[in-house]
C-alpha cells in the first residue's frame, strides 16, 4: 500500500463523491433520521466537491492509493461559527474507507492539510456517538475543548468540540 496525498483535481471528483456518500452512509447509519443519511448520494456529494473545489476559502485534499481515492479532508481558512477560535483553521470533514481505517491515512491527511491550509491549528466537531473518531483526533493530538452543540437532524445530535 502506498498512499499518497494530493490536492483535488476533477478527475477524481466522481470517485470522492462515492467515497464520501458511502462513508457517510457507514458512518451515520442508525445514528440520525435515514433520510438525511440517504440525502448524501454521490450526484449530491459530486455537487459539494465540485463547489468545494472552487471555494477560495476552502482545501479539498484526496487520499490515494494507486491513483484511487480512499479518504479525503475538507479544511475552511477559517471556521465557522460557533466556532471562536479566529487564529485557527477548520477541519470540515475526514473520511477514510472503512477497510483502510488505522494505516496512517487519518493522519496523513490531518498532517497534509496543516500543510495546505497554512496552519497547525485546526478546530473540528465530531459527533458524540462516534466514539471511533474520538479516538483517532485524541491519539493525533487534539484535544476536547469542553464545548458541545446540538445538531438538529429531526433528533439532537450531541456534537463535540477538538
Amino acid at each position: 500500500m502506498t498512499i499518497s496525498i494530493a490536492p483535488i483535481e476533477p478527475r477524481w471528483f466522481e470517485e470522492k463523491a462515492q467515497v464520501q456518500s458511502q462513508t457517510w452512509r457507514e458512518l451515520n447509519q442508525g445514528h440520525i433520521p435515514q433520510e438525511i443519511v440517504d440525502a448524501i448520494t454521490p450526484q449530491f456529494a459530486l455537487k459539494l466537491t465540485e463547489a468545494h473545489a472552487k471555494d477560495p476559502d476552502q482545501v479539498v485534499l484526496v487520499a490515494l492509493d494507486d491513483d484511487h481515492v480512499i479518504g479525503f479532508a475538507e479544511l475552511l481558512r477559517t471556521p465557522r461559527p460557533p466556532i471562536d477560535r479566529p487564529e485557527a483553521a477548520e477541519l470540515a470533514s475526514l473520511y477514510v474507507l472503512t477497510d483502510r481505517h488505522r494505516r496512517g491515512v487519518g493522519r496523513m491527511l490531518v498532517e497534509a492539510g496543516k500543510q495546505a491550509i497554512g496552519n497547525n491549528r485546526l478546530a473540528l466537531w465530531v459527533a458524540g456517538f462516534n466514539d471511533n473518531a474520538q479516538g483517532f483526533y485524541r491519539h493525533v493530538g487534539f484535544h476536547e475543548t469542553g464545548r458541545t452543540q446540538t445538531e438538529d437532524m429531526g433528533l439532537e445530535l450531541e456534537m463535540i468540540s477538538y
